[in-house]
């Protein structure tokens, strides 16, 4: 019988240590080679079905519908990933029109989780100056059915008036009454401006009592609203499309915006309505939107400035706003 030694303890302790180290690795790379497999799968049925197309076209609706003029790119290519845990990341970049040309505003960066409360968006914009949101006024209080006239804005028209003539910009202003799109493309026809995006009236303060506003001492009323934008449209997600806003196009624009709210409000939870893209009373709007009709009250307005300008000399428009300037980039 041999002597067990100290030698002999070290030896058979350093190969149990390296068997067990060995079957430590082997697992370690049969899980690695599982996990692989399971992403791939996982990534091959994500890119095969519209998980990822149909909620960043959801998104840039919701942008389209809020933004005031900004809008998401029109791509074929979807940039959604999946995790492991099955929670969607989607990032795209936020442009606007200035002129005749598009602008990076910044990036959209939406993560869509298994449960929507846990779901969120952020814009991560390229200036601090590009999160500035433009403000609408509603030409009436809907609760008492006054008549809001709003401060003059001598202001932009006089830096409009000695910007240099080739210049295009971005203008915003309300109107004194409430007007059809169509009437207020129609008064605009010997502008030569493009209308990005009208501020709509949806029933705020009068069928939904519960929406955010703001009142000014002076009696203004501005409440958060959706606007009727350039329309975009899809068939399967795959593809889509944006019809920009015209005296030819708006009422189809009206339609297809009465048929994007519909199919989110036939296939996706309030929840994710609500928190996730931020449309807040979809359903009161859309039902408000169906029997009134589209009623807008202001516009966001792109073009060379002193065709800008000559919108001082008409009496429905108030509470003027300007926006950002470009060098000339115009084709009338």
């Amino acid at each position: 019988m041999q002597e067990w030694t100290k030698d002999k303890e070290k030896k058979v302790l350093w190969k149990y240590r390296f068997l067990l180290t060995v079957r430590i690795i082997r697992i370690i790379f049969i899980l690695l080679f599982i996990y692989a497999i399971y992403m791939m799968i996982l990534s091959i049925i994500y890119d095969q079905t519209n998980w990822g197309r149909k909620h960043e076209f959801q998104m840039k609706l919701a942008l389209d519908w809020t933004q005031a003029g900004n809008y998401g790119e029109v791509s074929e290519v979807t940039s959604g990933k999946i995790t492991p845990f099955l929670t969607q990341k989607i990032e795209f970049p936020l442009y606007q029109t200035i002129g005749k040309e598009e602008q990076p505003v910044g990036t959209v960066k939406m993560k869509k989780t298994l449960f929507n409360s846990f779901s969120n968006y952020e814009i991560n914009y390229l200036n601090p100056s590009d999160s500035k949101r433009f403000t609408f006024y509603l030409p009436e209080d809907p609760r008492t059915g006054k008549t809001i006239k709003l401060a003059d804005t001598a202001e932009v028209w006089d830096t409009l008036d000695k910007i240099h003539e080739g210049t295009v910009a971005n203008l915003a202003f309300s109107t004194t009454s409430f007007l059809k799109p169509k009437e207020l493309l129609k008064q605009l026809e010997n502008v030569d401006v493009d209308v990005l995006w009208m501020p709509l009236y949806a029933g705020e303060l009068k069928s939904i009592k519960k929406v955010d506003y703001m009142e000014s001492g002076k009696g203004n009323v501005s409440v958060e609203t959706l606007g009727l934008s350039r329309a975009r449209k899809t068939d399967d997600y795959h593809s889509s499309s944006l019809m920009n806003i015209s005296k030819e196009t708006i009422s189809e624009n009206e339609k297809i915006m009465l048929a994007n709210m519909k199919n989110l409000l036939d296939h996706e939870s309030d929840t994710y309505i609500d928190r996730v893209l931020g449309l807040s009373h979809l359903e009161k709007r859309y039902n408000y939107l169906k029997k009134n009709g589209f009623q807008v009250y202001g516009a966001v307005v792109t073009g060379p400035v002193k065709e800008l300008l000559k919108l001082k000399n008409y009496p429905f428009i108030q509470g003027a706003e300007l926006g950002k300037f470009e060098y000339w980039n115009w084709e009338g």
